[in-house]
């Protein structure tokens, strides 16, 4: 077993040191989550794609893509301009409005079925439960596609099936509300926006829709970069390490002083070694990432003097699962089964941490 303080599930009780420090997080009272879909707590593709009532593609999390994915046309040097960025994605980018200029934007970043979709949902589910308002920024869009998307989140929020991955022009704005103030604002945006795995080598960071530019350089909101990471992704090493040099980019030309850096490590469910006796190995699934994502702790090395003495790096990390995906008993159909409460309490607990400091 490793040694090491075990995490209490209080507030404040975690770390903000995000190196490897062979810490422990109670992960049940009674058992390790384990997924019906395989044995490693992970819905299997095939799981997945044989209970999907429409013809897409399936993730391991229960979420899907589209079947056909979108040509962005590339300019000489094989990465898209703002112009061709616009033509492909087909917004209209004149009908953006962030009416609320002073509560941090959290930024959602990773690629298509990596999950962006469920963790909005299961972190949604948990603040209810916490007192918080979690409701669709209506006035982010004016039309009527976007009004309808509005509705579907709020019934979402309620749901037992998988969800579907985000179309290609498909987007959301949610806020987070308490005592009448809006905490934060979360952006849920097609994975293809932020990485393109089809596409890897486009990793400038010059290569995202117009609409994302504006809301990144434009806005003096803080912005709270939550990258998505996927244990055992299933990708080639070239695709993870075009991933990894994709979020450098933006780290080197877009990141502002006062923005915020988390890491989620997704669908931790499916590796049992993250677990011992009732709780998360944090610091094992912590060492995980970096070695399955060569060089992305290295992106954020904390280059101060005096602060990297006790705070290595300037991200913080969080163990993570939506839930468990899998078939339901007799219907056949997708049926999916939230995950523990200690996952959106860790990730609350640390995007809190970004919003205050």
């Amino acid at each position: 077993m490793e040694t090491g303080k075990k995490i209490d599930l209080g507030l404040g009780d975690i770390s903000s040191d995000s190196s490897v420090d062979n810490t422990e997080v109670a992960a049940t009272s009674d058992a390790t989550p384990v997924a019906s879909g395989d044995a490693s707590g992970g819905a299997t593709l095939s799981d997945t794609a044989q209970a999907a009532p429409s013809p897409v593609a399936s993730s391991t999390d229960g979420t899907a893509t589209s079947g056909t994915t979108a040509a962005t046309p590339g300019s000489a040097s094989g990465g898209a301009t703002l112009s061709d960025t616009a033509q492909a994605f087909d917004i209209d980018e004149d009908d953006i409005n962030i009416e609320d200029r002073e509560a941090p934007i959290v930024l959602l970043f990773g690629p298509p079925s990596s999950g962006k979709s469920m963790t909005i949902v299961r972190l949604a589910r948990y603040l209810r439960g916490q007192g918080y308002t979690v409701i669709p920024d209506e006035s982010f869009k004016c039309s009527g596609e976007y009004k309808n998307r509005c509705e579907k989140f709020k019934k979402d929020l309620n749901t037992d099936r998988p969800l579907g991955g985000n179309g290609f022009n498909e987007f959301l704005m949610v806020k987070i509300i308490h005592h009448g103030k809006t905490v934060c604002q979360i952006l849920e945006a097609p994975g293809e926006h932020y990485f393109n795995p089809e596409k890897p080598e486009r990793t400038s960071a010059n290569d995202f829709p117009p609409y994302m530019t504006k809301i990144i350089r434009s806005l003096d909101n803080r912005k709270i970069w939550v990258f998505i990471t996927e244990a055992g992704w299933d990708k080639k090493p070239v695709i993870k390490n075009a991933y990894v040099e994709r979020i450098k980019k933006c780290k080197d030309q877009l990141f502002d002083k006062s923005d915020r850096f988390i890491i989620l490590y997704n669908k931790i469910d499916r590796k049992e070694e993250f677990f011992e006796s009732g709780h998360i190995l944090t610091s094992r699934a912590e060492k995980a990432m970096g070695n399955e994502y060569a060089n992305l702790q290295g992106v954020f090395k904390n280059q101060n003097p005096i602060t990297s003495l006790w705070r290595r790096y300037d991200y913080r990390f969080v163990p993570f699962s939506t839930g468990i995906y899998g078939q339901g008993t007799g219907s056949g159909k997708p049926k999916y089964t939230e995950s523990k409460d200690l996952y959106p309490k860790l990730f609350w607990e640390q995007l809190t941490r970004c919003i205050k400091g």
